[in-house]
C-alpha cells in the first residue's frame, strides 16, 4: 500500500485533493478538523454590501470568501466588475474568474497578507476605500497596513470556522502508531484543532511524530512551536502543489 495521508480540510474542499492523492496510488483519509458555516451579516455589513461598487478595492481572503459572498449577492457579481478585486491565492483567483470576474490583482509570490501588501498598486492608498471579505476573525496585518497607507478599510465577514469533534475511538484509530505517513494542514487554526483532538485522545505524542505538509511559513512556524519534528511547506496552496510536495518532500517550498 502507498502513502496514507490524513486530509484535514472540510469535505467539499478536499474532494479534488483526495481524488488526486488516490490517483497516485495512495490512500486519502478524510478527517476534517474545521467546519465552514455561513454567517448572517450585521446591519453594518449589509450596508457595505449594498454599496460594494463604491469601493476601490475588494479583497477576497479565501475561496470560501468568494463562495459565500457569491451566494449573499444572489449569485451576481456584476457590481464587482467595476472595482479592483484582490485574490489571496491562485485558488481564490480561479474561483473569481469562474464567477465572471477578470479585474483581479494577485500577489507575485507569497499568497498571504504579506504577499498582497507587496502588490505595487497597494503602496499608496491615500483616501482609497477597501473592503476585506473573509471569515470571522483572522489576522489584522492586512487591514492595519492598508490603513497605515491611507486607506479606509471595512470588513465583511461571511462565514465562520467551527472545530469538529470526534469520538475518542476515532482519534485513537487515526493517530495509532504507524497508521499515517503524512498529515495535510492548511491553517494555524486547523493545526490547533487537530492537536486538541490528539490531546483529548491522549495521542499528542503520536501526532507530533507524523510528518506535516503545510501551505505557509506561518503554519510551519506554529507547527514547530508545538513540537512537530518533520514539517514540509508546499510552494502554493493549490491541489497540484500539494501533490508535488507529497512526491518531492524537502524539494518543495522548504522544510525543517
Amino acid at each position: 500500500m502507498g502513502k496514507r495521508i490524513l486530509v484535514t480540510r472540510p469535505y467539499k474542499q478536499s474532494a479534488n485533493l483526495c481524488n488526486l492523492i488516490e490517483g497516485q496510488g495512495w490512500q486519502a483519509i478524510k478527517f476534517p478538523v474545521i467546519e465552514i458555516r455561513s454567517k448572517a451579516l450585521s446591519a453594518k455589513e449589509c450596508f457595505f454590501l449594498q454599496h460594494i461598487e463604491q469601493y476601490q478595492y475588494v479583497f477576497f481572503i479565501s475561496v470560501n470568501a468568494v463562495n459565500f459572498a457569491y451566494e449573499i449577492l444572489n449569485q451576481d457579481f456584476e457590481y464587482l466588475k467595476h472595482v479592483k478585486c484582490i485574490a489571496v491565492g491562485l485558488a481564490t483567483y480561479s474561483k473569481l474568474v469562474q464567477f465572471g470576474i477578470t479585474n483581479i490583482l494577485l500577489p507575485d509570490a507569497g499568497f498571504n497578507s504579506e504577499g498582497i501588501l507587496a502588490i505595487p498598486d497597494l503602496q499608496d492608498l491615500d483616501g482609497q476605500s477597501c473592503l476585506i471579505i473573509r471569515g470571522v476573525g483572522g489576522r489584522k496585518l492586512l487591514a492595519n497596513t492598508l490603513r497605515a497607507r491611507g486607506a479606509l478599510v471595512d470588513y465583511m465577514e461571511v462565514y465562520t470556522r467551527e472545530p469538529v469533534s470526534y469520538p475518542r475511538e476515532s482519534v485513537n484509530l487515526a493517530f495509532a502508531d504507524g497508521n499515517l505517513d503524512v498529515v495535510v494542514i492548511y491553517s494555524v487554526e486547523a493545526l490547533h484543532n487537530l492537536v486538541q483532538l490528539a490531546v483529548e485522545g491522549n495521542k499528542k505524542n503520536n501526532l507530533l511524530l507524523i510528518p506535516l505538509l503545510v501551505i505557509s511559513r506561518r503554519v510551519y512556524a506554529a507547527a514547530k512551536d508545538i513540537g512537530f519534528t518533520k514539517v514540509v511547506i508546499a510552494n502554493e496552496a493549490t491541489d497540484a502543489a500539494m501533490i508535488n510536495a507529497l512526491n518531492n518532500g524537502e524539494n518543495c517550498g522548504g522544510s525543517n
